[in-house]
């Protein structure tokens, strides 16, 4: 089984190569590259450790042009990460969603569309290769201001089972196009599903004792167990772009996440500040 992952995660990588570099020239692409941190890398509910991270992306995007009530979009990506204190963690994935849009109400759209997204990890327990599907609705709320909404369902099987999880997400944000080049986004997110958590156990204590069932392992990545939980998560973020020349956006991304299971609750501070250039 486990090989068998190994192998549709490879052979949708090799895809992904092909159709990206088969996508007409014309298309609406963009790249960039990014510093990120990250506050708790292992979802400890002790403190957690941190890391610094480096990324880049390429991507492909076929919007809806708005001149029809319904139309088809496209979004196919490539996308790289290595960590600066555990490279285990250093990862590549690609994404492809299909979708369509509809305009149910003047300018008011709603998107929905399936994805798949193959990730190769380091550390190769954590490698996956999920499905899902996501709706997200977007309504113009006066000038240069605007709500959103969005359901997002998937269902990721790693290597191993004590990463591999299933996703309910449901949030809402509120952005404001302040002028022509600069813009800010608050949000929030609510998720119920499974996650990986870790906590720090004496060596006289069992698995078993934690209440946490059969799915756990010893990682060498995080030097400590992991464990397979049932959590709420509930997150809550603000994004910011510029545009500081024709074809150079800059762009920022906090998040801060609490995520509480049985065995017990971990927080979370995320940020990013990256560099877009499209083209």
């Amino acid at each position: 089984m486990r090989k068998m992952e190994k192998k549709a995660t490879i052979a949708l990588f090799l895809m992904g190569i092909l159709l990206v570099i088969s996508l007409p020239v014309y298309a609406a692409w963009e790249t960039g590259g990014k510093v990120g941190f990250d506050s708790n890398v292992n979802r400890s509910i002790n403190g957690g450790d941190s890391d610094t991270y480096l990324g880049g992306y390429l991507l492909y995007s076929k919007e809806a042009t708005g001149e029809t009530r319904l139309d088809w979009t496209l979004l196919a990506s490539m996308e790289g990460n290595g960590f600066l204190k555990n490279h285990n963690l250093s990862n590549a994935c690609f994404t492809l969603a299909p979708g369509i849009t509809f305009f149910p109400y003047l300018t008011w759209s709603m998107n929905i569309f399936p994805f798949v997204q193959g990730k190769a990890v380091a550390d190769s327990d954590q490698s996956a290769l999920a499905f899902g599907a996501k709706v997200s609705l977007k309504q113009p709320i006066g000038r240069g201001v605007y709500l959103g909404e969005y359901y997002v369902y998937t269902d990721s099987r790693a290597n191993e089972e004590v990463y591999s999880y299933t996703e309910n997400a449901l949030g809402i944000y509120l952005g404001i196009n302040w002028t022509r080049t600069f813009f800010s986004e608050v949000g929030y997110e609510y998720s119920r599903g499974d996650s990986f958590q870790t906590m720090e156990t004496s060596s006289t204590s069992s698995a078993g004792g934690t209440g946490m069932g059969k799915h756990h392992l010893s990682s060498s990545t995080f030097g400590t167990e992991v464990f397979k939980d049932k959590v709420d998560r509930h997150s809550f973020g603000l994004t910011a772009g510029i545009e500081l020349l024709p074809s150079l956006i800059s762009n920022f991304s906090y998040t801060y996440s609490t995520m509480k299971g049985d065995l017990g609750t971990s927080i979370d501070h995320m940020a990013f500040i990256g560099l877009s250039y499209p083209f």
